[in-house]
């Protein structure tokens, strides 16, 4: 279970929230680029990733985060 993601402003816990759009270009996803390097040189080039927001409900800091 992954832990409770907080705010890194005012440490309230973060409400996830879905991503909506209102156009015809598809669902968003987070690709790795054929890279060794970077933050997601972890993530494999076939893997997708989905972004998630998530917003404090007391200062609307919104923050996204690549889930699968």
């Amino acid at each position: 279970m992954p832990s409770e993601k907080l705010c890194p402003d005012c440490t309230e816990p973060l409400e996830q929230m879905e991503l909506q759009g209102t156009d015809a270009v598809g669902t968003l996803s987070i690709v790795s680029a054929a890279s060794d390097e970077g933050f997601l040189s972890s993530v494999r080039a076939d893997e997708i990733l989905t972004p998630v927001p998530y917003v404090c409900p007391e200062c609307r800091r919104t923050l996204v985060y690549a889930e699968e």
